[in-house]
């Protein structure tokens, strides 16, 4: 994770701002750090399916869960999106025989609202095939599942999101495993100040406050990245802080 305060000194040496000055840590500063966060977090997310480097960026993000299948349709099952769910990254089921199991290495192999989860021994999992699930589009959902040869099966079952849910072919699937990211949690920047040395003329000092502070969840790696967008935020802001300036000045002169 990225402490934020080492951030600010981070940032705070490329730019040579102050505290007092336009760009404040606990406003102006760590807004635009979520900003940043939610502006990287959707670019690789959308990326991640084909580029390795983006994935290792994101693993802090990527969870995964074992969620109950409702087959009371006719020929699809309907499962719930994880409530922090934000962006789907795959999915897959776990079959042993004609029938679908929780990942043993996901949530324990727990899988909430499952009505018939008797205990699943080692002996199970020593015979168990898993088959990728494919993303299918919602307007060829119906085509889908309607194919005589392409059909879905257990071999090659299939989803779509629809809402809230995802719809999951064949009905016979009761269980399916989801790998999703989801969103950061917004960074915060507590601190209280020292006051300034009226003598020496130096300035506040800040007293940062970890405990009460939120990091950003991103790995170190990213770090560089963070630096090179606030630089370019800060200069944009400056730059219009500077125009505002010189707008109110020739207001004064030309009322």
């Amino acid at each position: 994770m990225i402490d934020v305060y080492s951030l600010w000194l981070d940032f705070q040496s490329a730019v040579n701002t102050s505290i007092n000055g336009w760009f404040r840590p606990e406003t102006d500063f760590v807004r635009a750090v979520n900003e940043i966060s939610k502006s990287l977090w959707t670019k690789w997310t959308n990326k991640a399916e084909k580029s390795q480097e983006e994935k290792d960026k994101l693993f802090p993000f990527l969870k995964s869960k074992n969620i109950a299948v409702d087959s009371q349709t006719t020929y699809y099952g309907i499962a719930k999106k994880p409530v922090e769910y934000g962006r789907f990254a795959s999915a897959r089921i776990i079959v042993h025989d004609d029938t679908t199991l929780p990942a043993k290495d996901v949530n324990d192999g727990k899988c909430e609202g499952l009505k018939d989860q008797a205990e699943i021994t080692d002996e199970y999992y020593d015979n168990i095939k898993e088959f990728k699930v494919v993303m299918i589009d919602n307007q060829r959902w119906s085509a889908y599942c309607e194919h005589l040869t392409k059909g879905p099966t257990l071999q090659k079952p299939g989803i779509t999101q629809i809402n809230d849910s995802f719809k999951v072919a064949p009905r016979k699937v009761s269980v399916i495993v989801i790998d999703y990211y989801v969103e950061p949690k917004p960074a915060t920047f507590k601190y209280t100040l020292t006051p300034g040395d009226v003598q020496t003329g130096s300035g506040d000092m800040i007293i940062y406050d970890a405990n009460a502070s939120q990091k950003l969840e991103w790995p170190e790696q990213v770090r560089p990245e963070f630096l090179e967008l606030l630089k370019n935020w800060y200069s944009a802001y400056t730059k219009d802080q500077v125009l505002n300036i010189i707008n109110l000045q020739q207001k004064q002169v030309n009322p």
